[in-house]
């Protein structure tokens, strides 16, 4: 009698060792960027000086920053260069790399992090595959294994809750991967992300479009990423998603405007009809568009007038800030200055417990990025979970 209850002692502990570690390593879902952050992950670029030291400098003051120094910078004259600027370098950590693209947002690994505090990374294909060496120079620097997709899949076209639920937009992906249907993408990303649930929105912002050979609208070119969801619907907790518009008084300020319009709220209604991981409605806050940007640029042999992609919602979160791209300094004008104004309040209304930093980001919009394009913010691990005690416990 007492053999058998040896026997059915180490088979019940079995079982619960067996199942800790199976679960132990289930439910993965991708870190947002309302999550605690342990570093934000930058690449240093030489020729948006201006806008990288302000940015920097306002992120270093409470932050962590990983900054990528590329092989062709000195990283010693850096690293004094922003200590002159007043970065607090103590929270700066500089790693060489050969790779100098600097939207490390659409190449670089998203993390993913489970209940029992496991950590993962993963790298997806991206567009320039056989240029970008990023995801080996991290996973060799910080001794991460990186898991692959074939799937091209960039980081500034995804909105992800962090509890299965994806944003994507329909133009950028079938745009991107022209062989495979949604369910294909979409089974992908439930497979390598966990995602269980995926809202399809049409289109984004016109002025985001892709440089194109042809004008957009009259004599108009785009000069955009392609229908990246970030400039303009932002998840900022599970349930909440931003989602930009245009006041109804600035439809007949330009044809651009009225597109946009079109487009946000064909996005809106389908957001609206929504519902989240859990099935409960969308909390949706609706955010105004940033001032159009229109700029003369020599291009081959011909002056050409580019739609800079401008957004308030390429913004970042940060332990005490939430830094938001303005405009009122480059454009100088009344309407640029309130709309300014008008988002500071906004920003500060969602976000009570923040300082609201406007910060000048026409150079990066200027290449079809913004704030959120240059920054990954690598979570903070979780504490895992005291799970293998409790089988040990319950089964003695």
């Amino acid at each position: 009698m007492k053999r058998k209850i040896i026997v059915l002692i180490g088979l019940v502990l079995a079982i619960s060792l067996a199942w800790y570690f199976i679960t132990l390593d289930r439910d993965y879902q991708p870190s947002t960027d309302f999550d605690e952050t342990e570093s934000h992950l930058l690449v240093w670029s030489p020729y948006h000086r201006n806008t990288y030291r302000n940015f920097i400098k306002n992120l270093a003051e409470d932050d962590h920053v990983i900054l990528f120094v590329p092989d062709t910078i000195d990283s010693d004259s850096l690293f004094n260069e922003l200590k002159l600027f007043g970065v607090n370098m103590d929270n700066i950590l500089l790693q060489t790399i050969n790779s100098a693209d600097i939207w490390i947002r659409d190449f670089g690994p998203l993390f993913l992090l489970n209940k029992s505090g496991k950590f993962k990374t993963i790298s997806f294909n991206y567009h320039n595959s056989k240029r970008n060496t990023f995801p080996y120079e991290y996973q060799n620097l910080f001794k991460e294994r990186l898991r692959a997709s074939k799937l091209v899949s960039v980081g500034g076209a995804r909105e992800l809750n962090g509890k299965g639920l994806a944003i994507l937009v329909e133009k950028h992906e079938m745009a991107n991967n022209p062989k495979l249907t949604k369910e294909q993408i979409g089974k992908e990303l439930k497979k390598k992300l966990g995602v269980k649930k995926i809202i399809w929105l049409k289109s984004g912002l016109p002025q985001d479009e892709l440089r194109a050979v042809k004008p957009f609208l009259d004599s108009i070119y785009t000069n955009g990423a392609g229908n990246h969801i970030d400039s303009f619907c932002r998840f900022i907790s599970p349930n909440t998603v931003l989602l930009a518009k245009v006041d109804s008084s600035e439809l007949i300020t330009n044809p651009i405007m009225k597109i946009a319009h079109e487009r946000l709220e064909e996005n809106y209604a389908i957001l609206k009809n929504a519902s989240d991981h859990d099935g409960n409605p969308l909390n949706i806050i609706r955010v105004p568009m940033a001032p159009l940007l229109f700029e003369i640029e020599a291009y081959e042999n011909e002056t050409r007038t580019f739609i800079r992609s401008t957004s308030y919602l390429n913004f970042i979160i940060t332990k005490n800030k939430v830094i938001v791209p303005s405009y009122a300094q480059h454009l100088g004008s009344d309407y640029a200055i309130a709309k300014d104004a008008e988002i500071e309040v906004i920003f500060k209304s969602i976000f009570p417990e923040k300082k609201i930093v406007m910060l000048d980001c026409i150079e990066l919009n200027r290449n079809g990025g913004g704030f959120h394009c240059i920054t990954i913010n690598k979570p903070k691990k979780r504490k895992e979970k005291k799970q293998l005690n409790y089988f040990i416990n319950f089964s003695l």
